[in-house]
């Protein structure tokens, strides 16, 4: 091959790879496949449900792929769902065994903030190169994901690679949904409440059983954990010389994000509380799970007393990286956070 026909066929690769992306952007066509999931615990099932564009044309379906029981963090089960164009509208209807009722939601999608997501995109890491080192590319969302918590809390999300983005929260109403058009074999001989009885007995933990006869349904929480607050994560290492390398967060609210360099960790972003991260230095790695209430409460104060002053999770660990501890400082106070749990640290 001569080096004009060489430029020529890569003139041209690049020229068709340009009018892909463009048409791909232009039609909002992004491939996706769709998840049902739940909140911790909380078992819940698919009776029906589909997504739509803009004018109501069918994408696919929600998959009925079985109980789900969470957690709030987990994508759900795949069930052969999906599509590659924008949604603009969800119709679902649901069974949530914890509170032995039926929900269903409809409502308005926003496309434009889907499209949006999908384009912005983030960063993964790509293939090794010959000199070992591995590149970060452009990579995107390639998965809806459709939560519900109780009291009829519809949460949608992006989610891809170590990343997930909340789209939008709908409400859903309880409805009438006769035991047997959502049985695949009928009973004649069970009644409603027979029904979601033997549900609940199945499929909630015991542990939560306990607390819901004790206390009752925590309703409101899913929505105080989608709370945003000013805050980073900051090291104050041992040696003075350490610094963050990469994060892997997820957040209560079912958000997750992959953060690259020490800089990241260092900018004050917008967040949900913490729910379980992974923090790479430079010889050590840690993972580290919060505590929702005592993270809410501690937030919560800091805000109350320092309006609009940004907080930081500060990480301090020992010698040797053997014991690690953790505090909320804004404005000059340091509280100790007690109830987070040191999953492992690794490395050196």
């Amino acid at each position: 091959m001569t080096k004009s026909t060489a430029l020529y066929l890569f003139l041209f690769l690049s020229f068709l790879h340009s009018c892909n992306k463009e048409n791909k952007t232009n039609t909002g066509s992004f491939p996706y496949s769709v998840t049902f999931s739940t909140a911790t615990g909380y078992a819940s099932e698919v009776h029906e449900g589909y997504l739509a564009d803009d004018k109501r044309k069918l994408i696919c379906g929600v998959p009925k792929s079985g109980t789900e029981d969470g957690p709030w963090q987990y994508d759900g089960t795949p069930g052969g769902q999906g599509g590659d164009i924008a949604p603009s509208y969800l119709s679902l209807t649901y069974a949530s065994y914890a509170e032995k009722k039926f929900y269903h939601v409809e409502g308005d999608l926003p496309k434009e903030k889907i499209l949006a997501a999908f384009r912005k995109g983030f960063k993964i890491k790509g293939n090794e190169a010959e000199n070992g080192e591995v590149p970060w590319v452009d990579g995107t969302y390639d998965q809806i994901t459709i939560g519900a918590a109780p009291g009829g809390v519809v949460v949608v999300w992006l989610a891809g690679n170590h990343h997930r983005t909340e789209i939008c929260r709908l409400q859903a109403k309880e409805i009438f949904v006769n035991k047997d058009e959502f049985r695949p074999n009928p009973k004649p001989d069970e009644n409603q409440t027979q029904f979601f009885d033997t549900k609940f007995n199945i499929y909630v933990p015991d542990s939560l059983k306990t607390s819901i006869e004790k206390n009752g349904i925590p309703y409101g929480l899913w929505d105080k954990y989608r709370e945003k607050y000013n805050y980073r994560f900051r090291l104050h290492p041992y040696d003075e010389k350490d610094t963050f390398d990469q994060i892997y967060r997820i957040n209560y609210n079912g958000e997750s994000e992959y953060l690259i360099g020490a800089k990241a960790a260092e900018v004050y972003k917008s967040d949900a509380i913490p729910y379980n991260v992974t923090f790479m230095m430079q010889k050590y790695n840690a993972e580290i799970e919060f505590n929702d209430t005592e993270l809410m409460n501690t937030f919560k104060n800091l805000k109350e007393k320092h309006t609009g002053k940004p907080i930081d999770i500060v990480l301090v660990p020992s010698f040797m990286y053997k014991d690690i501890k953790v505090y909320a400082e804004c404005d000059g106070e340091k509280i100790e956070l007690k109830k987070f749990l040191v999953k492992r640290i690794w490395g050196g």
